[in-house]
């Protein structure tokens, strides 16, 4: 009787083993089925690239107590699967590695220090011979990473506020959001309106609203361009919108504050 793909009960992969794998390879396998039988149906799960996730949000953000639990949700998932291949574990450490330490840079730790830090990082993952180490090597790796970030405040803050201003000045003319800044810059939006507040001493908006309007303002003295055609230009698809930002900003509408520098109106009075 022919067995086909779908009626077959043993995976793609189990069947690799059974087929030609090593001795090894065979005892690393049945120690997995022992482990999933002891644990229950449904209980074996896969890598959890969430958790990775949630980890690189938590440093970039600056949260070390959370970045720390989930290191431990990840490290808890590879101690249980710790009959795997030892060389697969190193191999996952090393890419955590990796990834903190861009985490890490984003975050505002200095380039120098963690791209020194990396390699040697790695070197010494090559050197070790069983999972505890391993483990243990990654908790020292995100502490001493968090310690480069966390320890320079101030500057991680300037780089967040860095990038979002040159978001800005790339896109105001875009109908461009705070979570879209955020988003770019990898960071949450409630993260970044609170950084924002707090070292520019004004709203993510109130920022946006006023570059918008010192753009209009040098667009307003070129007389071939209608006032509709600067709203459009420095990101407002409602020019009644715009003109009443405008004035509540300025003090008069855009027409007068045209007038008032000496520029006449490219389009009929208003």
């Amino acid at each position: 009787m022919m067995h086909t793909e779908e009626n077959n009960p043993i995976k793609t992969d189990d069947r690799h083993i059974l087929a030609g794998g090593s001795e090894k390879e065979l005892k690393d396998y049945v120690a997995s089925i022992r482990s999933r039988q002891l644990l229950g149906v449904d209980s074996y799960k896969p890598y959890p690239y969430d958790k990775e996730k949630l980890l690189i949000s938590a440093i970039t953000t600056g949260n070390a107590d959370t970045a720390r639990r989930y290191l431990n949700e990840i490290l808890g998932f590879i101690f249980f699967t710790g009959s795997e291949n030892l060389m697969t574990l190193k191999a996952r450490a090393m890419e955590l590695t990796v990834l903190i330490s861009r985490a890490s840079l984003d975050a505002g730790a200095d380039e120098s220090e963690i791209y020194s830090l990396c390699p040697k990082f790695i070197n010494h993952f090559i050197s070790l011979d069983n999972l505890e180490d391993v483990c243990r090597a990654l908790t020292s790796i995100l502490n001493r990473f968090m310690e480069l970030t966390f320890n320079r405040k101030d500057v991680r803050n300037i780089s967040i506020i860095s990038r979002a201003t040159a978001y800005i000045a790339a896109n105001y003319m875009h109908p461009i959001t705070l979570k879209d800044t955020a988003d770019h810059i990898y960071i949450s939006a409630s993260y970044l309106s609170r950084i924002f507040r707090s070292e520019m001493g004004v709203r993510f908006s109130e920022y946006l609203t006023k570059y918008r309007i010192d753009k209009s303002k040098l667009l307003l003295t070129d007389p071939e361009l209608t006032v509709s055609d600067v709203a459009s230009l420095v990101g407002y698809t409602d020019q009644s919108y715009f003109n009443k930002v405008f004035k509540r900003m300025i003090g008069v509408s855009p027409k007068k504050w045209r007038l008032s520098n000496g520029n006449p109106p490219a389009e009929n009075p208003e």
